[in-house]
């Protein structure tokens, strides 16, 4: 709503003044033995910059924006009672929010202390200059913004404080960042498992910027970009002490989790790698997070997962002793399952996150939720499709709870997704491969990039987030009231729009009832008007195992399959020439016209991370790739084979000509002496034959430590059509053999003439009428398979994908007869450029 400030109303000025000295007055004589004061700095809110400094909490803040409105006496707003914040040993007392048409229960009391996260909520009028004017508002807290996918250590609100609550409602300030010389945010605390110490991170920067546009002076203060840093620390509830990790500045050490062996595993951006290459977008070049271990004390740090080459965030340890977190997926073709609506262009990236659970030294990696980006049928029917999976917790009844949102723009909340555990290396029944018995925590939320829904009476309902178990079987979860989006907002548009219902609120609520049906079967537990209380955690004992792991006698590395030609990762979304983009983004894709059954080895090959922004390749995966080689399928169709310990894989089903027909495109790695054993071949919905009972049990490892480089286009492909082809295929005629861009980067077919091009609409403009989509890179290369690609039909002199040119209208056909003059050696050189992203 548009105001002038105090421009009607000097005598309710004066009122204002009056009780804001009143209460100042009223906490100084009560809180000598109070802790830090909470002050909101004078760069965040200068709109109090002349009133004396006080505990913003103890403000009555309906009393505030009614006298800052010119409201007159006895005007009252409905209004909602929250908990007053009480500091250490402080009596509970409560106050009043005016932007909250709902009337909240008070706090409930909880029997176990939580520890939580909270930043300064943008609250009360707040004047900007638009191009149209000056312009007054007390709904800049849509702007607001908390820790996510999109904002991993800048962009956030801050500065913010760490707050241990205890069982009769008293806080304590355990890490303090509103008076730091340097602006920070404490966040990912997590207790131990004796409940008498808590880790965390504090993420810093060297100042706080507005949102953008940041010229506009918008009143809301985040975490700016510049040298940020994020170290973890140890506090010890008993003593109060607390303790710093080692630490390099500039890098990132974040979420810290407690494991049952006694160490620590924690996320970083020490040795970082950058994410694979994506065509035709930006690509970041930012370090990237991956998990680590370390001792308590934050030594004798190891690398535990090399495989993760995008990134890898928030781990959460189990009931099981097993380790959930969040991983994304940007590999070869895993951001092409859309297109946003462009032509061979990627989907929106940093919602590519699944849920992945490996063993507490980071061995045996196993898929929990996202693998396949199904939708997420018989949950929340306003939140299906599957987006950043992000933030765990887990019930007592074992049930793993994430947090399934739209990144950048709605807080890091969404829907939280809960599911039972499967049986080890299951994800859920064929075809969607999702948990059975998953279900939605809160139903009238929304993971949709949107405002949250309303109810009948108009209110926004707000979203949720950050899913804690507690001991009765409930969730703690982190509830955003009321807009709760920055999605197509503008000002002063959103401001207007969201009138006397709030931006957005986040505290802290108990579910009583699972699924919630509404807001108002939530328990408040703390939410202060002026802050934003989130990502809760409960601190209590924890009786965790220390699973055993399996490991080789030697100290090798190996992988085995006790069946591999078992499988349930078939295409069941039938064949359309371009929209196989939607079935080749799944981990486990195939060639949907060719059997299984053709399956003779599996072909194995290195990943190589990327830890340079100088681009100096160019393939369609993302990352150079080197070859391990082929272990053959035994007489049963198991395998074992020896790989190089703590070595990204990727692996891949080949036919007895040695081209790949199925494969996977998340890369793995071992632990060192680590022995994995699958029952399948993607067999994601059922057990599979014990390892026992396969011929690979017994059977010597394949060796395949020994890494080759693949074909390239300029070492080793160019040459062969130099050589074999020009008599046919003139440099620089109708067939673009000679030229790498033109020959397997042409996904618009621009370099062909016209009546070597296959139209796939009918749209005027050329990119969509002649656009070909994933997994087609140009006419002539398919970058999953050489035997679906034009280019091997030709030099094969054979269509090799299974189908007739007949059999379908709008495909590419292998056309006319085309005798080749090609060994066989250089047959399988162009065979194996192909299968291995066709490298420039």
């Amino acid at each position: 709503m548009k105001h002038q400030i105090f421009s009607k109303a000097p005598f309710q000025l004066l009122l204002f003044l009056l009780s804001f000295l009143l209460v100042n007055i009223e906490t100084q004589a009560s809180s000598s033995t109070t802790a830090t004061p909470e002050r909101l700095s004078v760069v965040l809110t200068n709109v109090y910059a002349d009133f004396p400094p006080t505990r913003l909490a103890e403000v009555n803040w309906e009393e505030f924006k009614r006298i800052k409105r010119g409201a007159q006496s006895g005007e009252v707003e409905p209004s909602e009672s929250v908990a007053e914040p009480k500091v250490e040993s402080k009596p509970a007392t409560k106050t009043v929010s005016s932007k909250n048409p709902s009337v909240q229960k008070p706090a409930a009391p909880l029997t176990y202390p939580v520890v939580y996260t909270r930043v300064p909520r943008t609250h009360g009028e707040h004047t900007v200059t638009l191009s149209s004017g000056e312009y007054t508002s007390d709904n800049w807290d849509y702007m607001d913004s908390l820790p996510e996918v999109s904002r991993q250590f800048d962009g956030f609100n801050a500065p913010g404080q760490l707050v241990l609550r205890d069982t009769d409602g008293t806080e304590k300030i355990i890490y303090d960042c509103m008076n730091a010389e340097r602006p920070c945010v404490p966040f990912d605390a997590m207790p131990s498992l004796d409940g008498t110490k808590i880790a965390f991170s504090v993420y810093s920067a060297d100042g706080l910027k507005p949102p953008w546009p940041e010229n506009r002076n918008f009143p809301t203060r985040q975490l700016n970009g510049s040298n940020t840093d994020a170290r973890i620390y140890i506090y010890d509830i008993a003593t109060e002490s607390l303790t710093a990790w080692p630490h390099n500045q500039g890098n990132h050490d974040i979420s810290p989790v407690w494991l049952p062996d006694g160490k620590m595993m924690f996320g970083s951006t020490r040795n970082g790698f950058l994410a694979p290459i994506r065509a035709r977008v930006n690509n970041s070049q930012d370090v990237q997070p991956r998990l680590y271990l370390a001792d308590l004390d934050g030594t004798n740090v190891i690398d535990i997962t090399p495989h993760e080459v995008t990134a890898a965030l928030h781990p959460y340890l189990l009931n099981s002793g097993r380790v959930a977190y969040s991983s994304q997926w940007l590999s070869h073709n895993l951001a092409y399952g859309t297109t946003n609506g462009g032509v061979n262009w990627p989907g929106t990236g940093a919602n590519m996150w699944a849920i992945m659970g490996m063993d507490y030294r980071g061995g045996d990696m196993t898929a929990l939720l996202g693998a396949h980006k199904n939708r997420l049928t018989g949950s929340n029917p306003r939140s299906n499709t599957m987006k950043a999976m992000h933030f765990l917790g887990q019930r007592a009844n074992d049930d793993i709870c994430t947090v399934n949102y739209y990144r950048a723009n709605n807080l890091g909340l969404g829907d939280v997704i809960c599911w039972p555990p499967a049986k080890h290396g299951i994800e859920g029944p064929a075809p969607g491969f999702v948990p059975s018995g998953h279900y939605s925590a809160a139903v009238w939320s929304t993971s949709e990039d949107a405002a949250s829904r309303k109810d009948t009476s108009g209110r926004y309902l707000g979203k949720v987030g950050w899913p804690e178990g507690t001991p009765d079987n409930q969730l703690l979860l982190s509830v955003g009231k009321g807009f709760c989006t920055q999605v197509a907002t503008g000002v002063p548009g959103t401001p207007d729009k969201i009138g006397d219902d709030i931006g957005c609120d986040v505290g802290l609520y108990k579910t009583t009832v699972i699924p919630s049906q509404s807001p108002d079967d939530l328990t408040l537990i703390v939410d202060h008007p002026e802050w934003h209380e989130f990502s809760a955690r409960v601190v209590k004992v924890r009786d965790i195992p220390t699973p055993p792991v399996a490991n080789t006698d030697d100290g090798s590395c190996q992988i085995a399959s006790s069946d591999a030609g078992s499988t349930d990762a078939l295409n069941y979304k039938g064949y359309v020439f371009n929209e196989q983009y939607k079935t080749v983004d799944n981990n486990g894709a195939l060639m949907e016209a060719v059997d299984h059954s053709e399956m003779a080895a599996i072909r194995f090959y290195e990943i190589v991370p990327n830890t340079t922004t100088n681009r100096d390749f160019e393939n369609s995966i993302g990352n150079r790739v080197k070859l391990l080689g082929d272990v053959p399928l035994l007489a049963d169709k198991s395998f074992k084979a020896e790989l190089p310990c703590e070595t990204p894989y990727v692996m891949a089903g080949v036919d007895s000509d040695g081209r790949i027909i199925k494969r996977d495109q998340v890369p793995q790695s071992l632990r060192q002496g680590e022995k994995r054993v699958c029952m399948g071949c993607h067999l994601h919905a059922k057990e599979g034959r014990p390892y026992e009972q396969s011929m690979a049990f017994s059977a010597p490892a394949f060796d395949l430590t020994k890494a080759m480089p693949v074909p390239t286009y300029t070492k080793d492909i160019k040459p062969i059509f130099e050589a074999k082809c020009t008599s046919c295929h003139a440099v620089g005629g109708d067939v673009p053999l000679y030229d790498y861009d033109d020959l397997a980067l042409d996904y618009a077919q621009k370099s062909l003439p016209e009546h070597l091009k296959v139209q796939m609409t009918s749209s005027t403009n050329l990119t969509r009428k002649y656009g070909l989509q994933r997994p087609m890179m140009s006419k002539y290369v398919n970058n999953m398979y050489a035997r679906e690609s034009l280019l091997y039909w030709k030099a094969a002199n054979k269509r090799t994908d299974g189908r007739t040119d007949d059999q379908y209208d709008d495909d590419i056909d292998f056309g006319a007869d085309h005798p080749v003059d090609l060994s066989s050696t250089e047959l399988k050189a162009i065979g194996d450029w192909l299968d291995s992203g066709a490298a420039e």
